[in-house]
């Protein structure tokens, strides 16, 4: 099951306790649920527009999916904790994608660094990281599978750091 989301829309002035948010949730291709939560500290809200149930969704991901352990508690995955990382990973991926215009990012030992450019030519930042360490993968050259590589060891950083 390929859980997506597209037209999402975060509108960070009015996110208080919860982000609120506006998106589809596409799965397997067809347009399954129309999301949204209104940033007050609430559940998300989850109206049906294709033929699977938020019930089969929830089912299917306490199978595939790891349980999450958090201050000494464990919890089975469900379609808001699946929105909520698909989140993340959407900022996570554009905040990396305007830093790129300002920065050459790496990936190093499986660590995400970033190298101000300072007005400076891209190409000899890149060649002055590339003459130093060669085995740094410079994510401004590596396209979108570069991108979505930095976007995961961010965010399992970020995970690590919270538990």
């Amino acid at each position: 099951m390929l859980i997506e989301l597209r037209k999402l829309r975060i509108i960070k002035a009015l996110s208080e306790e919860t982000p609120c948010y506006a998106a589809e949730i596409w799965i397997d291709g067809a347009l399954a649920f129309h999301a949204s939560n209104r940033g007050r500290g609430g559940a998300d809200d989850y109206r049906q527009a294709g033929a699977i149930t938020e019930a089969e969704v929830n089912s299917w991901l306490r199978a595939e999916r790891p349980q999450r352990s958090s201050h000494g508690m464990t919890f089975d995955p469900n379609l808001e904790d699946e929105v909520a990382r698909l989140m993340d990973q959407a900022e996570q991926h554009a905040l990396l994608r305007r830093r790129l215009r300002t920065h050459i990012v790496t990936i190093e030992d499986d660590a995400v660094y970033s190298y101000p450019l300072k007005g400076r030519p891209a190409v000899v930042i890149a060649a002055a990281i590339r003459a130093k360490k060669p085995d740094a993968e410079i994510v401004n050259d590596a396209g979108e599978a570069g991108i979505a590589r930095a976007v995961q060891l961010l965010l399992t950083v970020a995970a690590a750091e919270q538990t």
